[in-house]
Protein backbone atom coordinates (compact mmCIF):
# COMPACT_ATOMS: atom_id res chain seq x y z
CA UNK A 1 0.00 0.00 0.00
CA UNK A 2 2.89 2.38 0.64
CA UNK A 3 2.95 5.10 3.24
CA UNK A 4 0.61 8.00 4.01
CA UNK A 5 1.46 11.30 5.68
CA UNK A 6 -1.02 14.01 6.65
CA UNK A 7 0.11 17.59 5.98
CA UNK A 8 -2.17 20.10 7.73
CA UNK A 9 -2.73 23.75 6.81
CA UNK A 10 -4.56 25.74 9.49
CA UNK A 11 -5.20 29.39 10.27
CA UNK A 12 -8.07 31.85 10.59
CA UNK A 13 -10.91 32.01 8.10
CA UNK A 14 -9.82 33.43 4.73
CA UNK A 15 -6.08 33.04 5.39
CA UNK A 16 -5.54 31.16 2.11
CA UNK A 17 -5.63 27.55 3.34
CA UNK A 18 -7.80 26.09 0.58
CA UNK A 19 -5.98 27.98 -2.16
CA UNK A 20 -2.60 26.82 -0.87
CA UNK A 21 -3.81 23.22 -0.53
CA UNK A 22 -4.95 23.17 -4.16
CA UNK A 23 -1.66 24.68 -5.36
CA UNK A 24 0.33 22.10 -3.40
CA UNK A 25 -1.75 19.34 -4.94
CA UNK A 26 -0.98 20.69 -8.43
CA UNK A 27 2.73 20.46 -7.65
CA UNK A 28 2.92 17.10 -5.87
CA UNK A 29 0.12 15.23 -7.66
CA UNK A 30 1.06 15.93 -11.29
CA UNK A 31 4.83 15.57 -11.38
CA UNK A 32 4.56 13.39 -14.49
CA UNK A 33 3.03 16.11 -16.70
CA UNK A 34 3.90 19.61 -17.85
CA UNK A 35 1.47 22.55 -17.73
CA UNK A 36 0.39 21.84 -21.34
CA UNK A 37 -0.46 18.24 -20.48
CA UNK A 38 2.57 16.68 -22.18
CA UNK A 39 4.60 13.97 -20.49
CA UNK A 40 7.44 15.25 -18.33
CA UNK A 41 10.91 13.98 -19.27
CA UNK A 42 11.93 13.12 -15.72
CA UNK A 43 10.38 10.03 -14.19
CA UNK A 44 7.80 10.97 -11.58
CA UNK A 45 8.74 10.12 -7.97
CA UNK A 46 6.38 7.71 -6.13
CA UNK A 47 4.07 10.43 -4.74
CA UNK A 48 0.29 10.77 -4.80
CA UNK A 49 -1.89 13.38 -3.10
CA UNK A 50 -5.44 14.31 -2.21
CA UNK A 51 -7.08 17.05 -0.15
CA UNK A 52 -9.15 16.70 3.03
CA UNK A 53 -11.39 19.69 3.86
CA UNK A 54 -12.34 20.22 7.50
CA UNK A 55 -15.51 21.92 6.28
CA UNK A 56 -16.74 18.49 5.22
CA UNK A 57 -16.88 17.50 8.90
CA UNK A 58 -19.40 20.03 10.13
CA UNK A 59 -22.39 18.67 11.98
CA UNK A 60 -25.66 18.80 10.04
CA UNK A 61 -27.21 22.24 9.76
CA UNK A 62 -29.83 21.59 12.45
CA UNK A 63 -27.13 20.57 14.98
CA UNK A 64 -24.95 23.67 14.74
CA UNK A 65 -25.01 25.40 18.16
CA UNK A 66 -26.48 28.83 18.70
CA UNK A 67 -24.89 31.75 20.50
CA UNK A 68 -26.09 35.18 21.60
CA UNK A 69 -24.19 38.19 20.25
CA UNK A 70 -23.48 41.37 22.22
CA UNK A 71 -26.46 42.98 20.51
CA UNK A 72 -28.72 40.20 21.79
CA UNK A 73 -29.20 38.39 18.48
CA UNK A 74 -29.46 34.61 18.61
CA UNK A 75 -27.48 33.10 15.70
CA UNK A 76 -25.78 29.87 14.72
CA UNK A 77 -22.08 29.62 15.53
CA UNK A 78 -20.21 27.80 12.76
CA UNK A 79 -16.79 28.83 14.11
CA UNK A 80 -16.61 26.87 17.37
CA UNK A 81 -15.25 23.38 17.93
CA UNK A 82 -18.74 22.14 18.91
CA UNK A 83 -19.84 22.74 15.29
CA UNK A 84 -17.29 20.19 14.04
CA UNK A 85 -17.79 16.44 14.25
CA UNK A 86 -14.33 15.84 15.70
CA UNK A 87 -15.08 12.15 16.22
CA UNK A 88 -15.76 11.70 12.51
CA UNK A 89 -12.71 13.84 11.61
CA UNK A 90 -10.22 12.01 13.84
CA UNK A 91 -11.59 8.61 12.78
CA UNK A 92 -11.28 9.58 9.12
CA UNK A 93 -7.66 10.69 9.62
CA UNK A 94 -6.86 7.32 11.21
CA UNK A 95 -8.53 5.62 8.25
CA UNK A 96 -6.44 7.70 5.83
CA UNK A 97 -3.23 6.72 7.63
CA UNK A 98 -4.17 3.04 7.49
CA UNK A 99 -5.60 2.88 3.95
CA UNK A 100 -4.08 5.73 1.95
CA UNK A 101 -7.40 7.13 0.74
CA UNK A 102 -10.56 8.81 2.01
CA UNK A 103 -13.21 6.63 3.66
CA UNK A 104 -16.26 5.92 1.46
CA UNK A 105 -18.45 7.51 4.14
CA UNK A 106 -16.90 10.91 3.39
CA UNK A 107 -18.32 12.70 0.37
CA UNK A 108 -16.88 16.20 -0.08
CA UNK A 109 -19.11 19.23 -0.54
CA UNK A 110 -16.28 21.78 -0.45
CA UNK A 111 -15.95 22.13 -4.23
CA UNK A 112 -19.59 23.28 -4.32
CA UNK A 113 -18.55 26.46 -2.49
CA UNK A 114 -17.07 29.55 -4.09
CA UNK A 115 -13.74 28.89 -5.80
CA UNK A 116 -11.03 31.17 -4.45
CA UNK A 117 -10.14 34.10 -6.70
CA UNK A 118 -6.95 34.05 -8.79
CA UNK A 119 -4.11 33.17 -6.44
CA UNK A 120 -1.61 35.30 -8.31
CA UNK A 121 0.66 32.27 -8.77
CA UNK A 122 1.92 31.97 -12.34
CA UNK A 123 2.03 28.62 -14.16
CA UNK A 124 5.75 29.20 -14.66
CA UNK A 125 6.29 29.09 -10.89
CA UNK A 126 4.22 25.90 -10.62
CA UNK A 127 6.45 24.27 -13.25
CA UNK A 128 9.57 25.54 -11.53
CA UNK A 129 8.49 24.11 -8.19
CA UNK A 130 7.50 20.80 -9.79
CA UNK A 131 11.05 20.60 -11.15
CA UNK A 132 12.49 21.37 -7.71
CA UNK A 133 10.32 18.68 -6.15
CA UNK A 134 11.27 16.11 -8.82
CA UNK A 135 14.98 16.76 -8.29
CA UNK A 136 14.78 16.66 -4.49
CA UNK A 137 12.64 13.53 -4.39
CA UNK A 138 14.84 11.72 -6.92
CA UNK A 139 17.76 12.46 -4.63
CA UNK A 140 15.88 11.01 -1.65
CA UNK A 141 15.00 7.75 -3.43
CA UNK A 142 11.59 7.41 -1.80
CA UNK A 143 11.08 4.03 -3.42
CA UNK A 144 14.02 2.68 -1.40
CA UNK A 145 12.57 4.21 1.77
CA UNK A 146 9.24 2.52 1.10
CA UNK A 147 10.98 -0.81 0.45
CA UNK A 148 12.87 -0.46 3.74
CA UNK A 149 9.53 -0.20 5.54
CA UNK A 150 8.18 -3.25 3.73
CA UNK A 151 5.79 -1.14 1.68
CA UNK A 152 5.05 -0.89 -2.03
CA UNK A 153 3.52 1.69 -4.32
CA UNK A 154 3.49 5.39 -3.53
CA UNK A 155 4.05 7.75 -0.65
CA UNK A 156 0.68 9.46 -0.28
CA UNK A 157 0.41 13.04 0.95
CA UNK A 158 -3.03 13.86 2.35
CA UNK A 159 -3.31 17.65 2.53
CA UNK A 160 -5.71 18.57 5.34
CA UNK A 161 -6.95 22.17 5.48
CA UNK A 162 -9.16 23.75 8.12
CA UNK A 163 -9.64 26.63 10.53
CA UNK A 164 -9.55 24.54 13.72
CA UNK A 165 -7.13 21.60 13.67
CA UNK A 166 -4.39 22.02 16.27
CA UNK A 167 -4.20 21.51 20.02
CA UNK A 168 -1.80 23.18 22.49
CA UNK A 169 1.37 21.47 23.72
CA UNK A 170 0.57 18.93 26.42
CA UNK A 171 1.67 20.89 29.46
CA UNK A 172 -1.31 19.91 31.63
CA UNK A 173 -4.14 17.40 31.91
CA UNK A 174 -6.47 19.94 30.30
CA UNK A 175 -4.17 20.09 27.27
CA UNK A 176 -4.21 16.30 27.00
CA UNK A 177 -8.02 16.36 27.05
CA UNK A 178 -8.31 19.18 24.50
CA UNK A 179 -11.19 18.39 22.06
CA UNK A 180 -8.82 18.64 19.09
CA UNK A 181 -6.12 16.40 20.59
CA UNK A 182 -7.28 13.27 18.65
CA UNK A 183 -7.15 15.33 15.44
CA UNK A 184 -3.82 17.01 16.18
CA UNK A 185 -2.13 13.72 16.99
CA UNK A 186 -3.04 12.22 13.58
CA UNK A 187 -1.21 15.03 11.75
CA UNK A 188 2.41 14.61 10.63
CA UNK A 189 3.21 18.21 9.63
CA UNK A 190 1.47 21.19 11.30
CA UNK A 191 1.62 24.36 9.17
CA UNK A 192 -0.13 27.56 10.31
CA UNK A 193 -1.01 30.60 8.17
CA UNK A 194 -1.57 33.75 10.27
CA UNK A 195 -3.71 36.51 8.82
CA UNK A 196 -4.50 40.00 10.16
CA UNK A 197 -8.00 40.95 11.28
CA UNK A 198 -8.62 43.44 8.47
CA UNK A 199 -7.73 40.88 5.78
CA UNK A 200 -9.91 38.21 7.37
CA UNK A 201 -12.82 40.63 7.57
CA UNK A 202 -12.44 41.85 3.98
CA UNK A 203 -12.14 38.39 2.43
CA UNK A 204 -14.81 36.71 4.57
CA UNK A 205 -17.40 39.40 3.88
CA UNK A 206 -16.87 39.05 0.12
CA UNK A 207 -17.91 35.41 0.16
CA UNK A 208 -21.42 34.61 -1.01
CA UNK A 209 -21.94 31.81 1.50
CA UNK A 210 -21.35 28.12 2.16
CA UNK A 211 -23.00 24.85 1.21
CA UNK A 212 -24.09 22.91 4.32
CA UNK A 213 -25.56 19.47 5.02
CA UNK A 214 -28.64 18.26 6.82
CA UNK A 215 -32.13 19.65 7.31
CA UNK A 216 -32.54 23.36 7.89
CA UNK A 217 -32.43 24.35 11.56
CA UNK A 218 -35.61 24.92 13.54
CA UNK A 219 -36.26 28.52 14.65
CA UNK A 220 -35.14 27.71 18.21
CA UNK A 221 -32.41 25.12 18.71
CA UNK A 222 -31.83 23.81 22.24
CA UNK A 223 -28.40 24.61 23.63
CA UNK A 224 -26.19 21.51 23.55
CA UNK A 225 -24.29 20.78 26.70
CA UNK A 226 -22.90 17.23 26.72
CA UNK A 227 -20.17 15.51 24.74
CA UNK A 228 -22.71 13.13 23.23
CA UNK A 229 -24.81 16.03 22.01
CA UNK A 230 -21.88 17.97 20.55
CA UNK A 231 -20.38 14.97 18.79
CA UNK A 232 -17.09 15.13 20.69
CA UNK A 233 -17.81 11.82 22.41
CA UNK A 234 -15.78 9.02 20.81
CA UNK A 235 -18.26 6.64 19.17
CA UNK A 236 -17.86 3.88 16.63
CA UNK A 237 -18.31 4.88 12.98
CA UNK A 238 -18.68 2.66 9.94
CA UNK A 239 -16.33 4.54 7.62
CA UNK A 240 -16.80 1.99 4.85
CA UNK A 241 -20.50 2.83 4.55
CA UNK A 242 -21.69 5.26 1.91
CA UNK A 243 -22.33 8.88 2.86
CA UNK A 244 -25.95 8.97 4.07
CA UNK A 245 -26.01 12.56 5.30
CA UNK A 246 -29.14 14.57 4.35
CA UNK A 247 -29.50 17.08 1.50
CA UNK A 248 -27.67 20.39 1.36
CA UNK A 249 -28.63 23.91 2.36
CA UNK A 250 -26.81 27.23 2.04
CA UNK A 251 -25.46 29.42 4.85
CA UNK A 252 -24.88 33.15 4.46
CA UNK A 253 -23.07 35.11 7.18
CA UNK A 254 -25.46 37.52 8.92
CA UNK A 255 -24.36 41.16 9.28
CA UNK A 256 -21.52 41.60 11.77
CA UNK A 257 -20.67 37.89 11.83
CA UNK A 258 -16.90 38.43 11.55
CA UNK A 259 -16.78 40.81 14.51
CA UNK A 260 -19.32 38.92 16.60
CA UNK A 261 -18.19 35.34 15.93
CA UNK A 262 -15.32 34.66 13.50
CA UNK A 263 -12.55 36.80 14.97
CA UNK A 264 -13.39 36.36 18.70
CA UNK A 265 -13.64 32.58 18.27
CA UNK A 266 -10.33 32.45 16.39
CA UNK A 267 -8.55 34.42 19.12
CA UNK A 268 -10.10 32.44 21.97
CA UNK A 269 -9.42 29.02 20.43
CA UNK A 270 -5.82 29.92 19.56
CA UNK A 271 -4.90 31.83 22.72
CA UNK A 272 -2.28 29.14 23.41
CA UNK A 273 -0.56 30.01 20.11
CA UNK A 274 -1.06 33.76 19.83
CA UNK A 275 1.38 36.14 21.54
CA UNK A 276 0.39 39.44 23.15
CA UNK A 277 1.16 42.64 21.22
CA UNK A 278 3.50 43.82 23.99
CA UNK A 279 5.98 41.07 23.15
CA UNK A 280 5.19 38.79 26.06
CA UNK A 281 5.65 35.07 25.56
CA UNK A 282 2.02 34.07 25.98
CA UNK A 283 1.28 35.07 29.58
CA UNK A 284 -0.96 32.50 31.21
CA UNK A 285 -3.33 35.35 32.08
CA UNK A 286 -4.36 35.39 28.43
CA UNK A 287 -6.22 32.13 28.92
CA UNK A 288 -8.51 33.53 31.57
CA UNK A 289 -9.19 37.06 30.33
CA UNK A 290 -12.51 38.05 28.83
CA UNK A 291 -12.81 37.97 25.04
CA UNK A 292 -12.58 41.76 24.64
CA UNK A 293 -9.36 41.96 26.65
CA UNK A 294 -7.92 38.93 24.92
CA UNK A 295 -8.64 40.41 21.50
CA UNK A 296 -7.04 43.69 22.52
CA UNK A 297 -3.87 41.95 23.69
CA UNK A 298 -3.65 39.75 20.63
CA UNK A 299 -4.14 42.71 18.31
CA UNK A 300 -3.97 41.78 14.64
CA UNK A 301 -3.35 38.13 15.44
CA UNK A 302 -0.20 37.74 13.34
CA UNK A 303 2.48 37.38 16.05
CA UNK A 304 2.55 33.73 17.09
CA UNK A 305 4.62 31.46 19.29
CA UNK A 306 7.32 29.48 17.52
CA UNK A 307 7.81 26.90 20.27
CA UNK A 308 4.37 25.29 20.34
CA UNK A 309 4.94 22.40 17.93
CA UNK A 310 3.39 24.30 15.01
CA UNK A 311 5.35 25.65 12.03
CA UNK A 312 4.22 29.25 11.50
CA UNK A 313 4.42 30.81 8.04
CA UNK A 314 6.82 33.78 7.80
CA UNK A 315 5.70 37.30 6.99
CA UNK A 316 3.00 37.66 9.68
CA UNK A 317 0.23 37.27 7.12
CA UNK A 318 1.71 39.72 4.61
CA UNK A 319 3.36 37.34 2.12
CA UNK A 320 1.79 36.84 -1.33
CA UNK A 321 0.56 33.36 -2.13
CA UNK A 322 3.57 32.64 -4.35
CA UNK A 323 5.92 33.07 -1.38
CA UNK A 324 3.68 31.02 0.91
CA UNK A 325 3.70 28.27 -1.71
CA UNK A 326 7.51 28.20 -1.85
CA UNK A 327 7.63 28.05 1.94
CA UNK A 328 5.11 25.21 2.17
CA UNK A 329 6.85 23.19 -0.57
CA UNK A 330 10.16 23.50 1.27
CA UNK A 331 8.61 22.40 4.59
CA UNK A 332 7.02 19.34 2.97
CA UNK A 333 10.26 18.41 1.21
CA UNK A 334 12.18 18.79 4.48
CA UNK A 335 9.70 16.47 6.17
CA UNK A 336 10.01 13.88 3.38
CA UNK A 337 13.79 14.09 3.53
CA UNK A 338 13.84 13.57 7.30
CA UNK A 339 11.30 10.73 7.13
CA UNK A 340 13.16 9.06 4.26
CA UNK A 341 16.47 9.14 6.13
CA UNK A 342 14.86 7.58 9.20
CA UNK A 343 13.26 4.82 7.13
CA UNK A 344 16.41 3.71 5.33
Amino acid sequence: MGRTSIIALSGPSSSGKTTLARLLQRIFAHLDTNSDGTQAQAQAPPISTFIIHEDDFYHPDDRIPYTTTKSGDRIQDWDCVEAIDTNFLSASLRYVHENGHLPPRLKSKEDLNDVSPDSGVEDALIEELKGVVRDRLDGLDLAAALDAEGGEGKWTLAILEGFLLFAPPMASDDDRKHPLRPVHDQIDVHLFLPAPYDLVKERREKRSGYVTIGPAPTPVLPQRSSAAETGTEQTELDLEAEDDRPPQNFWTDPPGYVDDIVWPRYVRDHAWLLIAEDGGSRPEALDSTKDDELIRKVGQGVTLRTNAGVIVAPGQGSLPMAELLKWAVEKILSYLQESSCKAQ
